[in-house]
């Protein structure tokens, strides 16, 4: 797999390279394990938002703080239902 980080996609080198660092490894593997680290943490995310002993307020407040603007972002919905 080839990466374009010439002209405008020149940003794309700091973030990887970021990614690196953080995970403490080469480009490539940090690619990697950045990858599977998104679907783990998203599913790991909608388990906790699942969660029935929360409020409507706390997994908004949850939610909020988690998003990433741009990247991530987070919709919680709450239905109510009613029986008479």
């Amino acid at each position: 797999m080839r990466i374009r980080e010439d002209g405008k996609h020149a940003h794309r080198t700091d973030t990887i390279e970021q990614a690196a660092e953080f995970w403490n490894c080469n480009k490539t593997k940090a690619l990697m394990r950045s990858a599977e680290f998104s679907w783990r943490i998203d599913e790991r995310i909608r388990d906790v938002l699942a969660r029935e002993d929360l409020t409507a307020r706390q997994k908004r407040e949850i939610a909020e703080t988690l998003r990433v603007p741009g990247t991530y972002e987070i919709e919680v919905e709450e239905s109510v239902i009613v029986e008479k």
